[in-house]
Parts: C-alpha cells; structure tokens; sequence
C-alpha cells in the first residue's frame, strides 16, 4: 500500500476547529484570530494521522491542514495556491505518493488541473468515487417511492460531481424526471441533451434557479458555492434532501421549520476500522468522506500517476467502484444515513418524526 495525504481546510472557525487540537486555542475569540493572522500566511501542517487497516502499527496516510475557511479560500486563491504546492511537499516529506483535495481546495485548483505539473506526488480531486457514492444513495431513496416515480432535482448539476452523477442516473436510472439547476445556460443544455442521448427516456428539464428545487421529491446539493444555502420555503412537502456539499448548503434550522422535511448527509462512506489522531476529520468514528475515500482506494490498490482531475467521466467511476468492491473488507460502501453529523433512526414511524427526533435528541 502507498501512504496518501488529504488536504483540508477549516470546517467553521478558527476558535473551534483549532480548540479541537488543542484545548486554549478555543478560547480565543475568532475576530483575534482573523486580526492576528491578516495577510500572514500560514503553513500548512499535519492535522491527523490516519489508519485504515486493522492492526496498523504505523500511519497509512496523512490529514494536512489549511488553516483557513473556505471563504479565506476562495477570496485569497493567489495566496492558498502556493500553500497547496507546500502542502504537497509536506506530504511527500511524510512519506506519501498521492493527494486528494478536500472541500474547496478542490475547485480553488480548477479540480486538480493547476497541480498536474507538480513534482511531489500523484493527486487526485476525489469526485469520481462522491459520484458513485451520491449515486448510489440516490438510487437508494428512489426506492423508497415504490408506486410513483419521484422528481429528482440536482443542484450545481453541471459541477465535477454533478454532471458525473448525472450521467451515472442516466445511464443507470433511467425513465425518471430528472431536474438540472446550475448557473450556466450552455452547460446545462450541453448536459441535458448528453443525458437524453444516453437514454431516450430520460425526461430532463433545466432551470438556473434554485427555486425550481418545490418541483422535486428528492433535492441533491452538489453546488461548490457555500453562499447558495437552501432554504425551508423552496422545498416541496416532504422533501428529501441529500446535501453533498462541504461547507455544507443546508442550515440545521431547516428541521425546525419543516420538520416534514428530511435532510440526510451525503457522501459518507463507512470505513469500520478507520482512525484519526488529534483532529480527525470532523465525522464520526468509522465514517469517512468519499473524496478521502477514494484517495484511500488508490493508494491501497497502488494506482500510478493522476486518477480524477477537473470533471472526472464514467469510466473512472467504474474503476473506482471495482476497487471499492476489492477492499470491500475494510467497508468502502454508504454509510448509514446521518442528519447534520447525527445518525437517523433506523425504523422511523415518519420521515417528519424522523428528523424532528433525531435533532432533538
């Protein structure tokens, strides 16, 4: 097995996500931080070590740590690009062959596609297996609608992910009423018309407004763009939400005031034996996120060279999901459904007394 290396961000804040590793950094207020650290850059550093095979005397891979949030990210790219190439040399220092990029220090990358000429080690953005992972769930809450078939919306359908998991609905699901939203006119024709070329029954429909989401039974958030939050009036009674999006596009105070409404994480994956020191990776224990997952994957099966950079396509997909079902011992399959980090009950009388209890409890 390879050693692999996982680059991260800040989940919330500086006061919290640093008071995790270490307890007086909590206490400092985050405008402090914020004054402290202005137009400072910060090296990045190691944040976890990782096991993922029982009995691991040793690290098998790496959790490397951008101190800064995801809006730093996205503001400062000129500054975060040059500390992504030192994130790099730092894993490759611990020992690793491959990256993945987590979160945003995806697309601040173009999806990988600023990195390929590096000299340090193999990356990968980690969409490929989040798609087979998105979809695979997805399939899931179709079945959940024996005796009609549900509108499924995806929003940022024309992103990394979405057109990924798109395809993978087409080729896979077809037949349903399926509903692409994304910012961009041309992309979304182009995915649409690609989706009925698949298969000619899949009914398709586009729209740049998010809005058009009441339409649907089943809601995918695959957006990058953490300003895009969904909100309780835009979704239809009953709803289900799957939100595949880190920062995350749904806010906890949607199960309050639509507590008919059920809002489930998506891509997590159950890893049983994984283990995170010091920081972890802000999941309960043996769950991981798909696009760590599929970095993992690769190393594991000692895959040479770049898998998924900017859009990843079907072909990577299958790949990734025959890998899965090779080290399928150490899990690499859905985890079970969790609701804003807490496990939904597992035999709920109702979708709304299902989520009501699980956030109150």
């Amino acid at each position: 097995m390879k050693k692999f290396a996982f680059l991260v961000h800040l989940r919330d804040n500086y006061r919290k996500d640093l008071g995790e590793l270490a307890a007086p950094l909590g206490y400092i207020p985050d405008p402090v931080y914020r004054y402290l650290l202005k137009n400072r850059p910060l090296k990045p550093f190691v944040w976890s070590n990782v096991t993922l095979t029982p009995g691991a005397k040793e690290p098998e891979g790496f959790v490397i740590m951008l101190p800064y949030s995801g809006a730093q990210l996205i503001e400062q790219q000129k500054l975060m690009l040059p500390l992504v190439m030192s994130a790099m040399k730092l894993a490759k220092a611990k020992g690793a062959e491959i990256m993945g990029l987590g979160a945003l220090s995806s697309p601040i990358t173009l999806g990988g596609k600023l990195l390929i000429n590096n000299p340090h080690l193999s990356v990968t953005n980690g969409n490929a297996f989040t798609a087979v992972i998105t979809h695979e769930r997805i399939t899931g809450l179709i079945k959940d609608y024996p005796n009609n078939r549900p509108v499924i919306a995806l929003v940022g359908a024309t992103g990394s992910v979405g057109s990924l998991v798109s395809m993978l609905l087409a080729k896979h699901n077809p037949g349903y009423e399926y509903l692409l939203i994304a910012r961009n006119q041309n992309r979304l024709n182009g995915l649409a018309n690609k989706m009925r070329d698949f298969n000619s029954e899949n009914r398709i429909s586009i729209s740049q407004n998010i809005g058009c989401v009441k339409k649907a039974d089943i809601v995918v958030l695959l957006t990058t763009a953490a300003e895009c939050l969904l909100q309780a009036h835009q979704l239809k009674v009953n709803a289900v939400v799957l939100d595949d999006t880190q920062p995350r596009n749904t806010h906890p105070g949607i199960l309050f005031e639509r507590p008919d409404v059920t809002v489930i994480d998506g891509g997590l994956v159950s890893i049983p034996h994984l283990k995170c020191t010091r920081g972890g990776i802000g999941l309960p224990a043996g769950l991981s996120y798909a696009c760590l997952a599929e970095t993992m994957l690769l190393a594991k099966a000692g895959y040479e060279g770049h898998f998924s950079i900017g859009n990843p396509t079907l072909e990577q997909a299958e790949f990734i999901r025959s890998v899965a079902e090779r080290f399928d011992d150490l899990g690499f399959k859905v985890a079970q459904d969790h609701s804003f980090g807490k496990p939904l009950c597992a035999k709920p009388v109702s979708v709304s007394k299902r989520v009501f209890r699980n956030y109150n409890d």
